[in-house]
């Protein structure tokens, strides 16, 4: 239950983020800004779950389950944020959505890919 209301946590802040400043990084002239806003998500989601995986005990067995049931809820939650993209979002043009359908599909593959384990074999 703990992790399904991290990821609602986790969901509300980039809502808001993305409510009060969309504008600024999703313009798709803009391709510095895009590419930054693409590349900060990766230690952004880093920060966000391997430190709560530690501080939770979960251990590495349990991990991909910890990352699905984080990134679920904001999976569902923003289906009706695109849905309801012009009131959910008010600052960001129509222009952005599939920027903004795009950075979304990047951000919650990290948070998936947070619960893989990464062992080297060394021979």
């Amino acid at each position: 239950m703990l992790n399904i209301a991290w990821g609602v946590l986790l969901w509300m802040s980039a809502t808001i983020l993305f409510r009060l400043f969309g504008q600024i990084f999703l313009i798709p002239e803009q391709v510095f800004f895009v590419l930054a806003i693409f590349i900060l998500a990766i230690p952004l989601i880093t920060i966000a779950t391997y430190p709560y995986y530690y501080f939770r005990n979960i251990p590495e067995t349990e991990r991909l389950k910890a990352a699905v049931q984080i990134a679920l809820p904001g999976m569902l939650l923003d289906i009706l944020s695109i849905i309801y993209f012009a009131k959910v979002f008010p600052n960001l043009t129509d222009v952005s959505l599939p920027l903004f359908a795009s950075w979304l599909l990047w951000a919650y593959s990290l948070i998936l890919l947070t619960g893989f384990s990464i062992k080297y074999n060394h021979k």
